[in-house]
């Protein structure tokens, strides 16, 4: 059995649940042992991975009876949230990286939201449904900060001299001289396994989201103590030919 492939897009319809105690999954509507499906050696990776879908983690198949039927060598890469109905992905990842417990899903957090101290007055009505706001734009605040409007934070995108534009409409309607507040995320962390091809995250990106090559990729993202998103990644194993679609973990993932 080798350590890795080099195919991040193997067939994955149906949905899976998982019994912890025996470690077997059980599909519906899968293939599972089919010629282009999941195999003994392969990682399968639970839930929806972005698109405010639940991610459970990975674990190694270890044997396959049927087509629904599946089980795998370990939960330590699980969350140990229950898994039940949920769609899931194949991959020949590195096995290995399941059993390296930095890349668990126990360890996953969300980033908090807090309140800066810093506000803001605007200049111009902005009615319900608008993205952009007017106002001089305080002194610390960045792109990426929350606009705290109609009870929920909405995230800034970008900030002009006179202007911050938000990545979604305000719903609640702001008035000439309203004072506004600010909010920040801090904290959070996640570690993820990515196919990682030439025109995926490598050399089609020019963001801090780029990796250093192509192959199996190691990425770590978390907030530093200014708000500031970081993003790390390693190269796990350096290959060309990585297969990525729409059957695999987008990169970088919309979460």
């Amino acid at each position: 059995m080798s350590l890795w492939g080099r195919n991040d897009n193997k067939g994955s319809g149906g949905t899976v649940s998982l019994d912890y105690s025996t470690r077997i999954v059980t599909g519906s509507g899968t293939t599972f042992g089919r010629v282009g499906a999941a195999a003994t050696g392969d990682v399968i990776r639970f839930g929806i991975r972005g698109n405010n879908g639940v991610y459970f983690g990975d674990a190694v198949i270890v044997g396959i009876a049927s087509t629904t039927r599946l089980t795998i060598g370990s939960t330590m890469g699980l969350s140990g949230a229950a898994i039940a109905s949920t769609a899931f992905y194949i991959s020949e990842l590195p096995k290995y990286t399941v059993q390296d417990y930095s890349y668990s899903n126990k360890l996953d957090s969300a980033p908090t939201v807090k309140n800066l101290g810093i506000t803001g007055t605007a200049t111009t009505n902005a009615n319900v449904g608008v993205l952009t706001v007017s106002l001089v734009p305080p002194s610390g605040l960045l792109a990426g900060d929350t606009l705290l409007n109609g009870g929920n934070d909405i995230v800034i995108s970008t900030i002009g001299t006179t202007t911050i534009t938000l990545g979604s409409t305000i719903s609640a309607g702001i008035a000439t001289g309203d004072t506004l507040t600010f909010k920040r995320f801090t904290a959070g962390y996640d570690k993820q396994v990515y196919g990682i091809g030439s025109t995926s995250g490598y050399q089609s990106s020019s963001t801090k989201y780029r990796t250093s090559g192509s192959g199996w990729v190691g990425v770590t993202t978390y907030r530093d103590t200014h708000g500031n998103l970081r993003v790390k990644s390693e190269i796990l194993v350096a290959m060309s030919g990585i297969t990525t679609g729409s059957d695999g973990i987008l990169y970088p993932t919309n979460r």
